[in-house]
């Protein structure tokens, strides 16, 4: 098939593979004898790899033109996931593939080869998918420098070999073993455990309400975390001399969590948006007073009214309700920075950047002047929103616009290129719809 040279023709013949997707949806799949179906399987599979490599083709193209910067976005993978509605591993993973099997383009011209070549062929064949293609990246760029280069030439030949006809869990596997390979002793991994030491924090699962994390601690730091949460994993029989009925790994888990709360007690962190890193519970007065009702963590989500009193017990309680006597919201246009009581407040209502698609936590944020301060904006609670700094400073070249709806939420008119009727846009990574705003 010609390659394809103008957008009309390219939504053409996208519009046309998505009109055959949907006749074979409704193909008639109980008449067709078994080998047949499965060898249609494995074309619709082929299919699916093909409009991957479409898809790392043209995020390619997006992340060599850096067209986030003119939407907003902190970066490529970032714009996939606001305007395709993806996940950030997905959305990164694109961007990843693309770097390493498309050619790079050159300051002072030209371009550069692909980094993986035979990935690329595979890709383009449709011989390998997304997962494949992830485990050999990762295994690729987790290589020591010191591996001999004719001996990398030939793993990277290995993997591409083995993931066009390997199940991807098999297959990393597979690369691991390979990998492990090339440097049996560990004698090659020029870098210090510590400057490979990891924490991921995952998702939320909401029908349990934990939170998966994992992660790798250099031994001083193994040691470290031992010393601190020993005393408080060890078993705690009841006063009867009952044995503690906690497992071990449930005994760590609390004993990591209480040593951290105390290590915020003593107040020793360093400070983030003004303040020192403390827990904040955001509810009604009237749950916290013993009715019904639930609570909000800045990171954790949602807790029960009676979790959010028991936090109470030994907290200093800062009142959530705008406007009460107990704290004031508005020191006019004499103060630059937003002082605690009403950064707090604008963190209730934001909870995070406000700018349409950013995810970035209270924590990370600066408290905005919306009437910059300069032009006689006021630091109240009413002129300031929270923004990430990459925002801060996209905000400041004038070419997003910032105002408050009528229900008071903060909300972002964009600049003509991008739409041109600036139909206003909202943030929504910070605020579930089902739930009730407190």
């Amino acid at each position: 098939m010609e390659p394809i040279s103008d957008i009309a023709h390219a939504t053409a013949v996208a519009g046309s593979v998505c009109a055959g997707l949907d006749a074979v949806r409704g193909t008639a799949f109980w008449k067709i004898p078994d080998d047949d179906l499965l060898s249609l399987a494995e074309t619709l599979e082929r299919v699916g790899r093909l409009v991957y490599a479409a898809q790392v083709h043209l995020t390619g193209e997006l992340d060599t033109r850096r067209v986030f910067q003119e939407h907003g976005a902190v970066s490529t993978a970032a714009l996939l996931r606001q305007r395709l509605c993806i996940s950030p591993g997905e959305a990164a993973g694109r961007v990843r593939a693309a770097r390493a099997i498309l050619p790079r383009d050159l300051p002072t011209g030209g371009e550069t080869p692909p980094v993986l070549p035979e990935l690329r062929d595979a890709v383009d064949a449709g011989t390998v998918g997304a997962e494949q293609v992830r485990t050999v990246l990762a295994t690729m760029a987790g290589l020591p420098a010191g591996v001999d280069p004719e001996l990398r030439e030939l793993v990277r030949a290995s993997l591409v070999d083995h993931a066009k006809v390997t199940e991807p869990v098999l297959f990393a596997r597979f690369a691991r073993q390979a990998a492990q390979a090339c440097d049996p002793d560990g004698t090659l991994d020029e870098k210090d455990p510590v400057d490979k030491v990891e924490l991921t924090v995952g998702s939320r699962n909401t029908a349990t309400g934990l939170t998966a994390f994992k992660g790798f601690l250099d031994d001083l730091g193994v040691e470290i975390m031992s010393k601190a949460i020993d005393g408080l994993a060890a078993p705690r029989p009841a006063v009867d001399g009952t044995a503690d009925p906690r497992p071990a790994k449930v005994r760590r888990g609390q004993a990591l969590v209480e040593a951290l709360r105390r290590f915020l007690d003593v107040g020793f962190a360093p400070t983030q948006g003004g303040e020192r890193p403390h827990v904040t519970v955001t509810m009604d007065l009237d749950a916290l007073r013993g009715k019904l009702g639930a609570a909000l963590l800045d990171h954790g989500g949602p807790i029960t009214a009676a979790q959010a009193r028991m936090l109470a017990c030994d907290a200093m309680i800062i009142p959530a309700v705008l406007g009460s006597g107990s704290q004031v919201l508005d020191v006019g246009t004499a103060v630059r920075l937003f002082p605690p009581a009403i950064r707090r407040a604008i963190t209730i209502r934001d909870r995070g950047c406000t700018f349409p698609g950013c995810d970035r936590p209270a924590t990370w944020c600066d408290a905005h002047h919306v009437k910059h301060w300069s032009q006689g904006g006021p630091t109240s609670y009413h002129n300031g929103v929270l923004v990430c700094p990459y925002h801060h400073r996209l905000i400041h070249q004038g070419d997003w616009e910032i105002r408050f709806a009528a229900d008071g939420v903060p909300e972002y008119l964009p600049p003509p290129w991008i739409d041109p009727n600036r139909a206003p846009r909202r943030n929504t990574m910070h605020h579930n719809p089902f739930h009730q705003r407190t």
